[in-house]
Order: C-alpha cells, then sequence, then structure tokens
C-alpha cells in the first residue's frame, strides 16, 4: 500500500508525533515531507508506504503560511513558547510595518532559529540550544515570493507568506521585528499550502485517527504527483524498469516524469540532457 495523505495539525504536538499516529492507525511506514513547529498548525504532507521512496520530490516545494507575530518582545526561540530576552515599547506604525515587509520579498538572506532542526558538526541545533552551548549558524539564502499585511492591531500583526522550502518563518518574523522595534516574535503560525496541495484539500487529524477507513483519505502518488509529465514505456523504453536508459527524441521541459507500463504507473524517471534514467522505481 502507498499513497500521499493531507494532514491538518492541530497544535501541540510535533510532526513526529503526528507521525507515530498515523503509522499505529494504518500499520504502514509513514514519513513528512517538511516539519512544522509544536505551535504551529496545519498542512502536513505525509507519504505512506511504498510513496516514501519519492519523498525527495516532495521536500524542496515551496509553502504558504499566515501568522500572527507579536511586535515589542523577543525570545531565545523567537516564538511564543521561548525565553524572554527583551521587551520594548512599540512605537511604529502598520504603514511602516507593511513598506518594511517588502524589503523582505525576493532572494533574502536569514539566519536559522539556534532552536531549530539545522545540524551543527552532526547535532540537532536545537539539542545544543537546550544544553546551553554556545554556537553559530550560517546565514542560508532563501526565497520570499510573496508577503502581504493581512491584519494590524498593534502589537498584534498578520502576515501571508509564500516562500522557498527551507525558509524559516520565525527568523523573517525576528528580523522583520528588528527592522521596525525591537524584535517580534510568532504567537500563532498556520501552514496554508504545500507545492499544489491546499490545507482544505486535508483531514484534521483527530478525524483521520476515528475513522472506520483512513486508507480511503490516501492519494495515490502519481495522482498527488500529476503536475509532472506522463511517460508510457514501451519498446526500447521498457529497459528502464532494469536500470537501463533512453535517449529522448521529444524535448520534455520537466527534470522529472512519471513512468507507465500498459497505462500502469511504475516509477520516476530523470531527465539528464536527452537522457532518460530511471530515479524511483516501485517494486516488481
Amino acid at each position: 500500500m502507498g499513497g500521499v495523505l493531507l494532514i491538518n495539525k492541530p497544535r501541540g504536538i510535533t510532526s513526529t508525533g503526528v507521525v507515530e499516529k498515523v503509522r499505529e492507525k494504518l500499520g504502514e511506514k509513514v514519513g513528512h515531507t517538511g516539519t512544522l513547529d509544536p505551535i504551529a498548525q496545519g498542512l502536513l504532507v505525509l507519504l505512506v508506504g511504498t510513496s516514501t521512496r519519492f519523498s525527495p520530490l516532495f521536500l524542496n516545494m515551496d509553502k504558504s503560511y499566515e501568522v500572527v507575530a507579536r511586535l515589542g518582545v523577543e525570545t531565545d526561540t523567537y516564538d511564543a513558547e521561548g525565553k524572554v530576552l527583551r521587551e520594548c515599547e512599540v512605537k511604529t506604525t502598520c504603514e511602516e510595518v507593511e513598506k518594511v515587509l517588502g524589503e523582505f520579498v525576493g532572494e533574502i538572506e536569514q539566519t536559522p532559529p539556534k532552536f531549530s532542526a539545522k545540524r551543527v558538526k552532526g547535532r540537532r541545533a536545537y539539542e545544543l540550544a537546550r544544553r546551553g552551548i554556545d554556537f553559530e549558524l550560517k546565514k542560508v539564502k532563501v526565497k520570499v515570493y510573496r508577503a502581504s499585511l493581512l491584519d494590524c492591531s498593534l502589537p498584534r500583526v498578520k502576515f501571508f507568506f509564500e516562500v522557498s522550502s527551507g525558509t524559516y518563518v520565525r527568523s523573517l518574523i525576528n528580523d522583520i521585528g528588528k527592522r521596525v522595534s525591537c524584535g517580534a516574535i510568532v504567537e500563532e503560525l498556520q501552514r496554508v499550502k504545500v507545492g499544489p496541495f491546499s490545507l482544505e484539500e486535508a483531514i484534521n487529524l483527530q478525524d483521520f485517527l476515528k475513522s472506520d477507513k483512513p486508507k480511503e483519505y490516501l492519494i495515490p502518488v502519481e495522482e498527488a504527483l500529476n503536475f509532472l509529465p506522463k511517460y508510457e514505456l514501451s519498446g526500447q523504453s521498457k529497459k528502464l524498469l532494469k536500470g537501463g536508459s533512453v535517449t529522448l527524441r521529444r524535448k520534455i521541459n520537466s527534470r522529472f516524469v512519471r513512468l507507465f507500463y500498459n497505462e500502469r504507473f511504475v516509477g520516476i524517471g530523470e531527465l539528464r540532457g536527452k537522457e532518460l534514467k530511471p530515479y524511483r522505481l516501485l517494486p516488481n
């Protein structure tokens, strides 16, 4: 069994916790394709069974968030659950916040939070931070495609962000806060979109766990990946199923394609120039 499961994660549980509950419910291997902090809620894309082998195709998808931030405070985690480091009076205006927001659209550099899953010499950053070990994280380049002000009632502000994979919204809020005040923290965070998947398509975690027919919520992986071109194997191209490659005569504007044999999905192929090679194949 395999498939893609869209879960609406509630606040207060880790992504790993969701995976464990879903695994127990289905009795299958389960993995997530992008973690959400415990303070966050919203869309979590899970891969089930044989679909887990296609995880690289889901990991780098763009993501969209709605976030409520509070200006005038800094914490060690950049969110409301951390230790307060500093507080100050908020003297900015909603107009100034919206103006500064525009400066964060495009390719930017940000420093991941110390309380994050980034690795430092083989250790998770949050593990070192919890032990009080001093360390520095390198800045990373990320892309912010859209940033808009949804509501402003200072010191609280609600934003919408569409960002590249790997973007830390907590760092984004912290940096915006420093531009308009002494800082800002995330109070509420909801992921509303991952690639082509939206929160409206997801099932609440508790509803899924109560379901008598949980497998009905699984999306076939070939359907979930229907943004990739379809390529039907026949003749010489069948050798891809045994690890071979073929030279394509027609141009395909995609690095990856869905492979089908006799109208049955068999895996993903990767284009390298004009050569089509197997990338991930389903077991026979």
